[in-house]
């Protein structure tokens, strides 16, 4: 059956003309097309629309079966059904939608906001297609800036799905009125809760409605994109894969600061600090912080993914049907990296964390020449940013400057010119925003590495090298988001041409890496970026493998408990310069360490040799890390000649 409109009285729908010819420049600002919809009109209709819901008969009919499954009344399971519908209901009204992002606009005005998209492009789409609008978190700014910019654009507004943590009053009520659909943090328990939120997500598409939320699932605490989320992207497949209708494009979209002042307390969180609820009083503190910094904030938008077509290209492949939303979700993430600016903060953060001292200006600047060489080279979108930082004569400078003023870095004057290093206790700050841009490293770091790894080795190179190159992909695939695996081979390839022209025809017995030979390299082929970019991950793996070694073999492993103590352990390790950055010390990785330990089958009891996999584990991440650490020591490869 197709979902029936479900709507406010009158059958307005999201892609009418007073959605897509809304003035943008009137009186009102961007939000006074929303008098096209009438107060009253939208305000009587939450009831009525709410009750809609519930007397579909599909609905009906699937809210009957599930409460014979768990076993409970109809009356019992339509009364949870509306509740759950009313916690979730959302409208777009004029007043609450004006007055909140004119709030949010005092605390973005700092920021000087750059859009790069397609803008005749999307409004063609938008005019004709539901959108699914996903983006990269980093910030609780990032629900104003997208707003503004996607109706900058000229695209209707979304849906936004946002956790149920910031329904407090009196912000519940007002973002209710503003398209914020809010969900339950933790809902595997609850069935009849999920069937409500699934056929909710099912009516807004079916309607044309845009919707709107983070694919990770929150903001990140390291700076680069975490795993993705799959649940609402599973609704929205379920819903495609279950009707009928025009193609729903999803739009990668992402959002990088220049400067932000809630890092430093993510990183706090990253390292074990309790998150502070989100309340009133909360807002208030948040705001007034707005005030010390600003920048650039970049919005960018990427390639539409076109989801009825990708879903029918997976459907028809050899993946397993349950793997779809995961594809998809990595597609998507693959589009966010893909234009994520390589920011100056970012720049000025990976030079001086790589070089672990103090650096002069002109070092700083020399140190980053041949990465913005290679990122012009490898990453043509970045001519934007190219163009920005020659035209800027104080591109370096200036981001300096910022993060003295932030704590983030210390200047000393005293000596013939000043320096910079990376301030007490603030590496993970520093890393937060260096992992913005090291995405872009990550196959010119593996490349680096194999070609390593594979030193005196003899015989079949080519596969030598591919080999290590899958071993390092797949222990890294809860880390970063390659692509898939014949585009990851071309990239790779092209890395390993660059390090050694040469090195195709070195298949006979001589070895393609000699002591000698790395040391060719580190001399004519720069960036050198190996162990900047990688170290702090498997320094982290490998510290999360060794204390998996010491849990028992005949229950569950307790994560929460384990990830604690790797904190305690990591801090005594960095103490005792026996880890090589604090950086490597942090939840964020912990959890991606873990998540690729369950991969492989050892958090749990799986058989008499569970002891043996994890010592092997253990020992293939310290191979790792001690090639990278020799690659480190064999020079230091981000300092000028």
């Amino acid at each position: 059956m197709d979902p029936t409109y479900i709507g406010p009285p009158g059958g307005v729908r999201a892609k009418d003309a007073a959605f897509v010819t809304r003035p943008l420049d009137d009186a009102n600002g961007r939000y006074g097309w929303l008098r096209a919809r009438s107060e009253a009109e939208m305000t009587k209709g939450m009831a009525v629309t709410v009750r809609a819901v519930l007397d579909q008969p599909h609905f009906l009919e699937g809210l009957n079966e599930l409460a014979q499954t768990l076993d409970l009344p109809l009356a019992s399971a339509q009364a949870q059904a509306a509740r759950a519908l009313r916690e979730m209901w959302t409208q777009h009204q004029p007043w609450p939608t004006g007055a909140w992002q004119a709030f949010g606009r005092t605390l973005t005005k700092r920021y000087d906001v750059r859009v790069r998209a397609d803008a005749e492009r999307l409004r063609a789409l938008d005019a004709h297609h539901p959108l699914i609008i996903l983006f990269s978190h980093r910030s609780y700014l990032d629900t104003w800036l997208l707003r503004d910019a996607i109706l900058d654009v000229g695209l209707s507004p979304t849906h936004d799905l946002a956790g149920a943590n910031l329904d407090f009053w009196p912000i519940g009520p007002v973002l209710r009125r503003t398209g914020a659909l809010f969900i339950r943090r933790d809902t595997k328990d609850d069935r009849i809760y999920r069937y409500v939120l699934r056929s909710y997500i099912r009516c807004l598409l079916a309607n044309g409605a845009n919707l709107a939320w983070s694919i990770e699932g929150g903001r990140t605490r390291t700076g680069k994109l975490r795993p993705p989320r799959y649940g609402a992207l599973r609704y929205v497949v379920d819903a495609l894969q279950a009707s009928d209708g025009p193609e729903t494009y999803v739009l990668p979209i992402s959002v990088v600061y220049d400067q932000l002042t809630e890092v430093a307390t993510m990183a706090g969180e990253a390292t074990g600090a309790r998150k502070r609820p989100e309340d009133l009083r909360w807002l208030v503190k948040y705001s007034v912080m707005q005030r010390r910094q600003g920048g650039v904030a970049r919005v960018d938008i990427g390639e539409p993914l076109p989801l009825r077509a990708r879903i029918a290209e997976l459907a028809a492949g050899p993946k397993p049907a349950g793997a779809i939303v995961e594809r998809i979700a990595l597609d998507v993430c693959h589009r966010i990296n893909r234009v994520t600016p390589a920011t100056p903060t970012a720049l000025v953060a990976f030079a001086l964390l790589a070089a672990e001292r103090a650096l002069t200006l002109t070092e700083v600047e020399s140190t980053l020449q041949p990465i913005l060489a290679y990122l012009a080279d490898r990453a043509p979108h970045l001519d934007t940013l190219q163009a920005e930082l020659l035209t800027e004569a104080d591109w370096v400078e200036q981001p300096l400057g910022q993060l003295v003023e932030a704590g983030v870095l210390t200047r000393f004057e005293d000596g013939k010119e000043p320096v910079f290093q990376i301030a007490a206790d603030q590496h993970l700050v520093a890393a937060f925003y260096r992992n913005t841009l090291v995405h872009f490293l990550v196959s010119r770091a593996i490349g680096e590495l194999v070609m390593f790894m594979v030193r005196d080795h003899t015989g079949d190179v080519r596969e030598a090298i591919w080999q290590r190159a899958l071993q390092l992909r797949d222990l890294l695939k809860f880390e970063f988001f390659f692509a898939r695996r014949s585009d990851f081979q071309s990239e790779f390839m092209q890395e390993v041409e660059r390090i050694d022209p040469e090195w195709e025809g070195r298949h006979s017995v001589a070895p393609v890496v000699t002591a000698q030979r790395v040391g060719l390299w580190f001399e004519r082929t720069r960036p050198h970026v190996a162990h900047v970019v990688l170290r702090p991950f498997f320094d982290a793996y490998l510290l999360v493998a060794d204390e998996l070694t010491k849990e028992p073999s005949d229950r569950a492993v307790d994560q929460a408990a384990l990830s604690q103590r790797c904190l305690g352990v990591g801090y005594q390790r960095v103490l005792q310069r026996k880890l090589h950055s604090a950086e490597s010390v942090t939840l964020e990785i912990f959890r991606n360490a873990l998540l690729l330990a369950e991969h492989r089958g050892l958090l749990t009891p799986t058989g008499d040799d569970l002891p043996a996999r994890r010592l092997e584990f253990a020992a293939e991440l310290r191979a790792i890390v001690s090639d990278l650490a020799q690659l480190a020591a064999s020079e230091d490869p981000v300092q000028p000649a």
